[in-house]
């Protein structure tokens, strides 16, 4: 358990990978004692059976002109503690090649720090001068959790006469998830008048969830990003843009769900990460980097939903009373791997005239250069998983 206070962990580590003999040192930041949502979950949702695995973030970046003075990092959102999964904040290791040599390793190194708010991010220095290219990977170990819900017993719990003060930033608007504008608000608040006066908020979100994965008549557009393995992150336009062309993907699916879910009053977040694009039974099927959606509901917490499984396989007439195919139970939910809640989505600027695409993207480049087209779309990411068996618990 992560005690209050500030916790200090240095680790030495060996980058191989990349380089045989290049090593750089990891300073975790454990932070303060993590809020409600990093919490387990309480009665009537639960957590199941566990699985271990290792997750590789390689980085191609296009070289980069600035001056030698100039100070750079990447920056990689990573969510340390969670309801559904658990990093080992000591497994973190890092490692990068500038112009196909390794940093300094005196000089450079890696650092993960946890805010109050439960948010984390790992800092990768780059060298302060780039000529040609930068390559780096960012290893850690989580543990992820399958999920129930008891969703007789879950309605049965009132509303709440106010949200826990730890989840309230996840009921505002936000890039990508425009939950204030009218074409969001107006059928969220059609659906609330037509609703019992004492429905339980379990089955309330369940009916929101549903009129917003039905709120595009494409919702399985899919657009560029790919380069051989690599890619520049998860293509999603957000909710308003999707609405308003009526066309999207997956990932907007999801940005969807949450504006309406927020709409309606709840707390609701994004969750990327990587989950199997083949069957769950089978042991090699691949992962790949998608998002999907969580709404926290009173006295149970966060609980996870596919709007692409709801889209699919939930129709008008299906009641919210019976258990739903993606919504809170998933046995197979430990073969998901969360990386992030951070919504990151790069719009093309005029220079990308040629892009039509946005994307959310894994990665960033802290500088305070100017230079449109070296954002988080022009970081390619190729994702490795390794499966290390079963979990403690």
């Amino acid at each position: 358990m992560i005690r209050a206070g500030l916790v200090i962990v240095v680790v030495a580590l060996a980058t191989a990978s990349l380089s045989a003999s290049a090593q750089a040192q990891s300073i975790v930041e454990t932070g303060v004692a993590p809020p409600p949502e990093g919490r387990p979950p309480v009665a009537p949702l639960r957590r199941l059976s566990s699985r271990r695995w290792e997750i590789a973030l390689q980085l191609h970046l296009p070289a980069i002109a600035k001056p030698d003075d100039s100070a750079e990092a990447l920056l990689i959102p990573v969510t340390l503690l969670d309801t559904w999964s658990i990093v080992d904040p000591q497994s973190f290791r890092a490692q990068a090649l500038v112009d196909m040599a390794p940093f300094p390793p005196a000089k450079e190194g890696l650092t993960v720090a946890q805010n109050r708010a439960g948010d984390s991010r790992a800092v990768i220095p780059l060298a302060t001068k780039i000529e040609e290219r930068v390559q780096a990977e960012l290893v850690w170990t989580v543990e992820s959790w399958s999920c129930e819900l008891d969703e007789p017993a879950a309605a049965t719990i009132p509303w709440p006469a106010a949200w826990p003060a730890e989840v309230e930033r996840w009921r505002t608007p936000s890039q990508g998830i425009e939950s204030a504008i009218p074409e969001i608000v107006q059928p969220v608040e059609r659906l609330r008048a037509s609703l019992p006066a004492d429905i339980a908020p379990v089955y309330a979100a369940k009916e929101v969830i549903r009129i917003a994965t039905r709120a595009l008549r494409n919702a399985d557009h899919e657009e560029g990003g790919m380069t051989g393995v690599l890619k520049r992150g998860i293509f999603v336009w957000g909710a308003g843009r999707a609405l308003a062309s009526q066309v999207g993907g997956p990932a907007d699916l999801t940005c969807l769900c949450l504006a309406y879910l927020r709409a309606a009053g709840f707390p609701a977040r994004p969750t990327i990460g990587l989950s199997r694009s083949g069957h769950s039974g089978q042991p090699n099927a691949s992962h790949e980097l998608s998002m999907w959606g969580e709404v926290f509901l009173p006295d149970i917490g966060w609980v996870p939903f596919d709007p692409q499984e709801i889209r699919g396989g939930i129709s008008p007439q299906t009641q919210v009373t019976r258990p739903w195919k993606g919504f809170g139970t998933d046995h197979d939910f430990k073969d998901r791997v969360p990386i992030t809640h951070e919504l990151m989505i790069y719009s093309p600027s005029a220079a990308d005239a040629g892009r039509t695409a946005s994307y959310a993207a894994l990665c960033r480049l802290q500088t305070r250069l100017d230079q449109p087209g070296q954002g988080p779309t022009d970081i390619l990411v190729k994702t490795t998983l390794l499966n290390r068996g079963r979990g403690g618990n």
